[in-house]
This record gives structure tokens, sequence and C-alpha cells, in this order.
């Protein structure tokens, strides 16, 4: 089977698309990296609960930052949504934020394990995340370890799913005919 890596902006339409992707197949799981807020943030509540309302009612949710196991506990097609997220909890859970050498190892580590997982399932795989490669270098230390990290994570991603789509102006690239940059 094959993994595609959807990127985008914010609010571009990349999680749309993503689960597009699976119209008509019932048997999904969705994997969310981010915990559904507190009410705190009245916005984002109501963001997740029209994706929430967007997808299908038999698709299973699992909410997790374990990625690796929410992929070999699944046995059907599964969707990611988001890489972003998903960087951005590791980051809090092991409260690297401020520790950039170790934030690097542990993100390494994750993603070794990761990638060998997306290339070996035996089902469809579909993975979100933010494109930060089009924002302006952020001065603050912890921002700019977050967009280095998160540049790192989509070009490892990309570098093994056979299908890479782009959501840009909201048109859709299929980049995945496009080379590769070697590290």
């Amino acid at each position: 089977m094959t993994t595609t890596l959807v990127l985008g902006g914010p609010r571009s339409g990349k999680s749309r698309h993503a689960e597009a992707l699976f119209d008509g197949q019932h048997d999904v799981t969705f994997v969310a990296t981010r915990p559904v807020p507190d009410s705190d943030d009245p916005d984002l509540v109501a963001r997740i609960a029209r994706h929430q309302e967007r997808r299908p009612r038999q698709w299973r949710t699992v909410e997790t930052l374990d990625l690796t196991r929410a992929l070999l506990g699944s046995r059907q097609p599964v969707l990611i949504d988001e890489l972003a997220d998903w960087l951005h909890g590791v980051l809090d859970e092991q409260d690297l934020w401020s520790e950039p050498h170790r934030a690097q190892q542990v993100v390494q580590d994750r993603l070794d394990e990761l990638t060998v997982v997306l290339q070996s399932m035996p089902f469809d795989i579909v993975v979100v995340t933010s494109d930060p490669s089009w924002v302006r270098m952020p001065d603050d230390p912890a921002e700019r370890l977050f967009v280095d990290l998160l540049s790192h994570v989509n070009q490892r991603v990309s570098a093994v799913s056979p299908s890479v789509h782009a959501i840009v102006a909201g048109r859709v690239l299929d980049l995945s005919s496009a080379p590769v940059l070697r590290a």
C-alpha cells in the first residue's frame, strides 16, 4: 500500500483534502495528534468540532503522540492529522523547548521508527502536516527550533512517501514525481 504526505499552510484545506483521499472508505483510523482543548480557546474548540463533524461516524479516532504504536495497532487505513501538532506535543511532553540538541535526538529517534513503519504497513496511510518553509524564520529560539524540526520531520516523511500533495492557494499540487533532495 502507499503513504501520502499532504502539506499546506494554516487553513489551506489540507485536512479536508486528506479526508477526501479516503472518500467512500468506512474503516479508517483517524489519529488525532492534538487533544481537544478545554474551553479556554472557543475558536479552536469550534474548529476541531467542525473537523469531527465532517468525518464519517464509522471512522475510529485515536488521540496519541505515539504514531508508531497507532500505526502498528491499526488493521485499516490510517489518517494522521497532523505532524506539526505531534511535534509540538513531543516537545511539550518532554519539556524540550530549551534543549535543542536533546530535542533533535528525541525527534530523530521517533522519526527513525516512524519512517520504517510508514513503509511497511499493508494499508494506505495519509499524513497531514503544516509547511513552515514559506515563513520568516522566527527570532525566538524556541520557535526557531520548532520550525527547524518541523522542516526536518516533513523532509524525512516526504522521503518515504511515494505520494506527496501540497495545498497552495486552494489548489492541490501533486509533487509525487518531483525529485527528492538528498541530505
